[in-house]
């Protein structure tokens, strides 16, 4: 599905508008998927609905594919130990613990998402392999030399990086390995308008660091930095395909008013993600590196 064709869609819900609103069809409604998982009245529609968009307990498009698509390259078996940031809603601790049965111990910033992760491990049945802890990105404090390896998804918007990847390089074994998938700026100085309002939007700061200052504080931790990969365009791609699938039940059967206003607002915050990826703006880039065997560095 074309940008184009997105933004067709929403001007076609948000004629809606001004209209009553219908009961939702059971194709339509946007209920919570996770009906195990606690009602926030705060975080429950959009939540429900990102669900919907991405798989049940991820917050990123063909979500189960792509955690296992990043977590394939660390050979992880039963025998392996698992420190994962950004646990979400539960989703990427549960997708690894059954498809690898590796012990994952799942860190989450957002207090209102921990007991919906930990619902989630309970009702996949993964729980006795999984834990789901709070963690603070600007005091990250992960147990020492404790994991094999770590997995790091979108989970640098909290704090400075340095801070969070020294707790990582602290946190494994030596020869542990580390993917790291985050946002990166392109390889240029100053602070962009269109990503400050974008960062706003996504509750991040609006300074982010470019791609080649992460590879290089990664190196300074003793870091062996094996891979480097722009995965921006595939990002994309996982965005308006799931989009796609979304909406195009809609086309017989128009949404609620109460569905299109979220919809709109929901697919304007993924589209203004689109934008700067497509216009080279925005970065989302994977890291994969092998730890040293020296003294973790202070923060």
């Amino acid at each position: 599905m074309e940008f184009a064709a997105v933004r067709q869609f929403l001007n076609r819900i948000r004629g809606a508008s001004g209209e009553d609103e219908a009961a939702p069809s059971p194709e339509t409604a946007l209920t919570p998927v996770v009906s195990h998982g606690p009602s926030r009245p705060d975080v429950w529609p959009a939540l429900a609905l990102r669900h919907r968009l991405c798989g049940e307990g991820f917050s990123f498009p063909d979500g189960e594919a792509e955690v296992l698509h990043l977590a394939r390259p660390l050979g992880l078996t039963e025998a392996a130990s698992v420190a994962l940031l950004g646990a979400g809603s539960g989703g990427p601790v549960a997708a690894i613990t059954a498809a690898f049965g590796a012990w994952v111990s799942g860190y989450e910033a957002d207090p209102a998402l921990i007991p919906i992760a930990l619902a989630h491990c309970r009702h996949t049945g993964q729980a006795k392999r999984a834990s789901i802890s709070l963690w603070r990105p600007d005091a990250p404090d992960l147990p020492h030399r404790h994991f094999h390896h770590a997995l790091s998804l979108y989970a640098l918007a909290g704090a400075p990086p340095r801070g969070i990847l020294a707790a990582l390089t602290g946190a494994l074994h030596p020869g542990g390995q580390l993917v790291l998938l985050d946002f990166a700026a392109p390889p240029k100085r100053g602070t962009d308008p269109a990503i400050a309002a974008w960062a706003q939007r996504e509750d991040r700061p609006p300074v982010l660091p470019c791609a080649d200052d992460i590879t290089a504080l990664l190196a300074n931790f003793g870091w062996d930095v094996r891979v480097v990969e722009d995965l921006s365009d595939r990002h994309v791609a996982t965005i308006l395909r799931a989009w796609h699938t979304l909406v195009r039940p809609m086309a017989q059967v128009r949404p609620s008013l109460t569905e299109a206003k979220l919809l709109v607002s929901e697919a304007e915050r993924w589209l203004h993600r689109v934008r700067l990826l497509q216009s080279g703006q925005l970065r989302l880039v994977r890291w994969h590196a092998i730890a040293g065997d020296r003294a973790p560095p202070l923060a």
